[in-house]
């Protein structure tokens, strides 16, 4: 009984891992051997007075991420990889920032957020965020549970940029 028992363990586990090495096979891009690209994204952008989540599709390049929309195939954002200043993840109801304060605090440097901080904070189900900052621009970006569990090695590896994981993380 034992032996049926692991038998079926070890043959779900070699299921696991061949169907994340068949996944993460599928999502190279044809355009160079390097590129990773991911789906099952959402990003986070204001249009007008309102929070809307976009699905979008990221590229890992040789020298860049690509933000790219899902639907119409727009270019959102484009980060050099040199030019990322760091990321945060959390596993929260809305994004969170260093300051632990939500978007509200980034509404004190850039109004505009104010509008954005507010429909955030009425999300019933926690989620997984991740912020990628630069200088100048961010993009913070809504992962599914599977995704983020194969993204954030790749942005870690293809960006050199260690994720700070903010609050509770799962």
């Amino acid at each position: 009984m034992k032996f049926l028992l692991m038998s079926k363990m070890v043959l779900g586990l070699m299921s696991v891992l061949v169907f994340n090495g068949l996944a993460a096979t599928a999502m190279r891009a044809q355009t160079n051997d390097r590129d990773v690209i991911f789906g099952k994204i959402k990003m986070l952008s204001q249009n007008g007075g309102e929070l809307k989540e976009t699905p979008v599709r990221v590229r890992f390049g040789t020298d860049s991420i690509e933000i790219k929309s899902l639907d119409g195939g727009t270019v959102f954002k484009v980060f050099k990889y040199q030019t990322i200043k760091n990321a945060e993840y959390s596993y929260t109801k809305h994004p969170r920032w260093k300051s632990g304060l939500g978007l509200g605090a980034i509404s004190i440097l850039f109004p505009p957020m104010l509008l954005v901080a507010i429909p955030l904070g009425f999300t019933k189900h926690r989620r997984h965020w991740l912020t990628i900052k630069t200088e100048n621009d961010y993009a913070v970006l809504q992962l599914s549970k599977g995704t983020r569990k194969v993204f954030m090695p790749a942005f870690e590896s293809f960006s050199a940029v260690r994720i700070d994981a903010l609050g509770e993380s799962k």
